[in-house]
């Protein structure tokens, strides 16, 4: 997945609310990416985008989210519902406000299974998946051309309307030159869409030819499926006509028990049934450690401790085998102990599955041990940004310092450091450097202008102006330096043994 210049706002009534200002990262297969900051930050907006399920008040701005030739930033919730669940999986932050408390663990399990599992219509539409994206992309592209064409003709009318309520001027000739760009700008406009719909007919054409192949391909298999069953079937109930109802019992009762297996397994080629969706719910709550999964199924989730809760949250995420999962602060809501375990069990899943994570935290110590690399977000920006080593031994941004100081030790004996002052309003998102006016290490500059990525090293950015050639040297703080060496020494030892 690629995440390039995604900006959210959330509109409210005193104005826009700019959650997140235009970030850019990447996700590579099989790796943890962990996105870290203070509440507000914009880390889970940026989460929620990528599955769809922004507040109806928020507005994706600009930018783009690639997943599989596609921006997702411009599918409608039908397409979603393909991604979620199938492609997308996702944990969220308080167990009990996932779970509907009315309806018993097992249903809520195997729910998005019986849904989602007609097996031959996603077996067309992943046949047909890269001519239906190619339609969609070139119909985007349109509708983005529509899109900046009505954005500049409202400023330039919007400008026009300014220089006609300028009764002391004339401006005449500035109004003309307005309406001849804004005609020239809709001529261009229906240029480019002529051209770009001009691609969607043999698109359509080389859709409806794949379309007729991929159903033809469905239906052999299934006949053949079918086909096959039946001659099992028949086979079995011929060799149980000739058994003796009252000497072979046994015989028959396993003929018959093999027939009803046969006829199952004929209906899970169609789609996922009851007794499938069962069993591998079965599977899953075992799987993420929770004992005698047939009782849990039949209880009501106040009826499990908060640990068990989330186990189950993971369990339904899991169902239906994501290649990403998003795990939106799964600890925040239980004790020491138990986040521990659920960690563990995270990383133990998604090694086993060899899954795609990003998980969400406002505690650098939650992912010291299973991030592979590290984005710090800030005020909806993205500060610093690199691998777990980087982020925790080589810290360059000062929030990222102020994040480790904080940061309970068991082995610090100097007192935890509190950031002073409070995130900025973003409603009025401030100049510069947004971490500036909370920071003992600001310049005149973080006033004044926002810093540019710095390059530390090949997979290291971080955006301060102390990284500039002519800023003054500025070390890290004591605390963390003692930190860090503290950190590599342990690692050393625990190496050793």
């Amino acid at each position: 997945m690629e995440v390039k210049d995604l900006t959210i706002s959330f509109k409210t009534n005193q104005g826009f609310v700019r959650a997140v200002r235009g970030i850019n990262f990447d996700l590579f297969e099989g790796e943890t990416l962990a996105i870290v900051g203070e509440s507000g930050s914009g880390k889970s907006v940026s989460t929620r985008a990528i599955m769809g399920i922004l507040a109806g008040n928020g507005v994706i701005d600009k930018g783009q989210i690639l997943y599989e030739g596609e921006d997702l930033t411009t599918i409608g919730e039908e397409d979603f519902h393909k991604l979620r669940g199938k492609k997308l999986g996702m944990i969220f932050q308080d167990p009990m406000s996932s779970l509907n408390p009315i309806m018993k663990i097992g249903r809520q399990i195997t729910e998005a299974m019986l849904l989602n599992g007609h097996h031959l219509k996603n077996m067309k539409k992943d046949l047909v998946h890269a001519e239906r994206v190619a339609i969609l992309n070139v119909k985007k592209q349109v509708k983005k051309i529509q899109k900046n064409y009505d954005a500049q003709k409202l400023e330039i009318n919007k400008e026009i309307s300014e220089l006609k309520k300028d009764k002391e001027t004339d401006n005449t000739a500035k109004i003309s030159s307005l309406k001849e760009k804004l005609s020239t700008l809709k001529v261009n406009k229906n240029s480019e869409i002529k051209e770009n719909l001009k691609q969607i007919k043999p698109l359509v054409k080389a859709y409806k030819a794949k379309s007729k192949e991929a159903d033809l391909e469905v239906k052999t298999f299934w006949n053949n499926e079918k086909e096959k069953s039946n001659k099992i079937v028949e086979d079995l109930l011929l060799k149980l006509e000739g058994l003796n109802k009252e000497t072979e019992q046994a015989k028959i009762l396993d003929l018959k028990n093999q027939i009803s297996d046969e006829k199952e397994r004929l209906r899970r080629v169609k789609r996922v049934t009851k007794k499938e969706a069962f069993e591998r719910a079965i599977r899953i709550v075992k799987e993420v450690g929770i004992d005698n999964p047939e009782k849990r199924l039949k209880q009501y989730p106040f009826q499990l401790s908060g640990g068990m809760r989330q186990r189950i949250v993971i369990a339904i995420a899991l169902t239906a085998d994501p290649e990403i999962l998003i795990c939106d602060e799964p600890t925040t809501a239980l004790d020491v102990t138990i986040q521990a375990q659920i960690l563990e069990l995270i990383n133990k899943i998604k090694k086993e599955r060899s899954l795609t994570v990003i998980f969400i935290t406002h505690d650098l110590g939650v992912v010291a041990n299973i991030a592979d690399r590290i984005a710090v977000m800030y005020a909806g920006k993205i500060v610093e940004y690199g691998t777990n080593e980087e982020v925790f031994y080589n810290p360059k941004h000062p929030y990222t310092w102020a994040l480790l100081s904080s940061m309970p030790d068991l082995n610090s004996k100097e007192r935890l450091v509190a950031i002073p002052g409070t995130p900025p309003d973003m409603l009025y998102p401030p100049k510069g450097d947004a971490f500036a006016y909370r920071s003992e290490f600001a310049l005149e500059i973080d006033f004044v202008e926002e810093p540019p990525f710095f390059k530390i090293s090949d997979t290291h950015y971080a955006a301060s102006w102390l990284l500039h050639e002519n800023a003054p040297k500025v070390d890290k703080p004591e605390a963390i330096t003692n930190r860090i060496n503290d950190f590599k020494k342990r690692i050393q030892q625990e190496a050793k043994k």
